[in-house]
């Protein structure tokens, strides 16, 4: 069985509910609050694709450049606005929600129990955040990725089964390369193994290929967009590691914490956990079974999920892996004929319910992903006076929590000042200016923090080498003036570290100030 056998495990009336209820509840909870740096976070960089601005070339990245791309080609086909941004991430969350009833019901679920897993998983999977962000496209991906591997290893001679497989690790990687790259090599550890045993090597041929193929893609794209293979080794692949190395060192691990945190996750895993070795200790299953190769490769899934939010501290987004690893669990104790089944399966239904109102309430009623928790979000401002491009938000915000509407005029005080200005720089983490204003801003970087994981910092050994591109730009764009917004909290270290004290001049203008550079110091 494939997981594209649709007659064989589709019920149209299914897929047709959970299409709409994965897209709606998304496209609900997205509207409701905001945090600029993340809620925007593709928004100005898909607007300077389309523009013919590119990330790597033409502004510092260090990850979303393929969810970069899909928002532009979303902006290409249905115009720039906040509801084809939110069209993007809605819709990932239909397909995510829609492939797991699928492999759920392929793995021998009932269909209605896979249904109600699936309308858990979509309501705590995409709708946490509501707009399209790295971490949720990546993790996605991997997932997508690793259901067409549950599907290659059942039956190894389709191998378009394969090629998706790696067609979708890669979307994950060039959408963030963490957690990516831990699951990829931990998969790769449990399949290569696995094909070598069962004596199938053609699955490797075809994954080779692949490889191939999106090889000569990249490089193919790369040269059309002036995209420099070296300048996309720095910014993608070795600064990023640097800033890992770096938390690395930092880290610290309570158990008290991970499982509190965790606990509903933790539950099933650890029960199937113990429930797949006890068969292979006890030769109920073999260790290169395709049972036992598939529950590996979901443990994989979700050591390299927990291990990526202990190493981030961001936001916990995980959840979704609750109902997923109930529906396994459920699974495994039909295929045990364990006395309690009936009983169990309530309990399990139970915890899944509880939990994932718990998490909804938490995530998508209060916008804790945004940090609005204790927030009124009945307080919000709409934003069409604003920009048209932009109806459709009910804004509210981290650090205008009960003046949003203040923060909307504030805006746009700011776009009207901009509009008047020409050959200029504007340092922000409101990301959306870009494309609500007449002239180019000319970002040097998608983001502006001070932590390290927008640009290096003065002790990182790539400092000079974003200095030199941050002066290139300014020389190029002939801008002698670097503007920021006085009430926003990006800290001006993020533009003056590169520069003498003699090299530029603070001027206050309005909402506004801006450093006047000497253009000597550029060369």
């Amino acid at each position: 069985m494939s997981i594209f056998n649709y007659k064989k495990i589709i019920n149209p009336t299914y897929i047709i509910l959970i299409g709409l209820f994965s897209f709606l509840i998304n496209w609900k909870y997205s509207k409701y609050g905001v945090f600029p740096i993340d809620t925007f976070l593709h928004y100005d960089s898909a607007y300077r694709i389309l523009n013919g601005e590119y990330p790597i070339k033409d502004y510092w990245v260090v990850s979303g450049i393929f969810v970069d791309f899909i928002q532009a080609f979303f902006f290409k086909i249905f115009g720039i606005s906040w509801y084809s941004y939110i069209l993007h991430s809605s819709l990932l969350n239909v397909l995510i929600s829609i492939l797991t009833f699928n492999i759920l019901v392929e793995l021998n679920l009932k269909k209605k129990f896979a249904f109600f897993y699936t309308i858990s998983f979509s309501i705590l999977a995409y709708p946490l955040s509501g707009t399209p962000f790295v971490d949720l496209h990546a993790t996605f991906f991997c997932t997508i990725a690793i259901y067409f591997t549950f599907s290659a290893i059942k039956k190894p001679e389709k191998y378009l089964n394969w090629f998706l497989v790696v067609s979708f690790y890669l979307f994950a990687f060039f959408s963030k390369q963490v957690p990516t790259a831990y699951i990829i090599l931990l998969n790769v550890m449990i399949i290569f193994p696995y094909l070598l045993v069962i004596k199938k090597l053609k699955p490797l041929f075809i994954i080779f290929l692949s490889l191939l193929f999106y090889l000569f893609l990249l490089l193919s794209s790369f040269s059309m967009l002036g995209i420099d293979l070296n300048n996309f080794y720095i910014q993608y692949i070795d600064y990023p590691r640097s800033i890992g190395s770096d938390r690395l060192s930092y880290f610290f691990f309570s158990i008290t914490s991970f499982i509190s945190n965790y606990k509903f996750i933790l539950i099933p895993i650890i029960l199937l956990f113990f429930l797949k070795i006890n068969q292979v200790v006890n030769k109920k299953i073999y260790f290169f079974s395709i049972e036992f190769t598939n529950f590996l490769i979901f443990f994989s899934l979700c050591i390299s999920l927990f291990v990526n939010q202990l190493l981030t501290k961001n936001q916990i987004y995980i959840f979704f892996l609750i109902p997923i690893s109930f529906a396994l669990l459920q699974i495994e104790v039909k295929k045990i004929n364990f006395k309690y089944e009936n009983k169990l399966n309530y309990l399990i239904i139970f915890i899944v319910i509880f939990s994932t109102i718990k998490y909804h309430v938490r995530y998508n009623e209060n916008r804790k992903f945004h940090e609005l928790s204790n927030t009124n979000t009945s307080k919000y401002a709409k934003t069409a006076s604003l920009d048209k491009s932009l109806k459709g938000i009910f804004w509210i915000s981290p650090h205008y929590k009960e003046s949003s509407q203040q923060e909307v005029e504030m805006l746009k005080n700011i776009k009207i000042q901009l509009n008047k200005k020409r050959n200029i720089m504007l340092i922000t983490n409101y990301l959306f200016l870009d494309s609500i204003t007449s002239i180019q801003l000319n970002s040097p970087s998608r983001t502006h923090t001070v932590d390290g994981a927008s640009i290096p910092m003065r002790y990182n050994k790539y400092f000079n080498y974003y200095k030199k591109t941050l002066y290139k730009k300014l020389k190029t764009k002939k801008i002698n003036k670097v503007y920021f917004i006085k009430s926003e909290k990006v800290k001006s270290k993020v533009f003056t570290q590169f520069f003498l004290k003699n090299c530029y001049e603070q001027i206050d203008e309005g909402a506004l100030y801006f450093f006047k550079l000497n253009q000597s110091c550029l060369d």
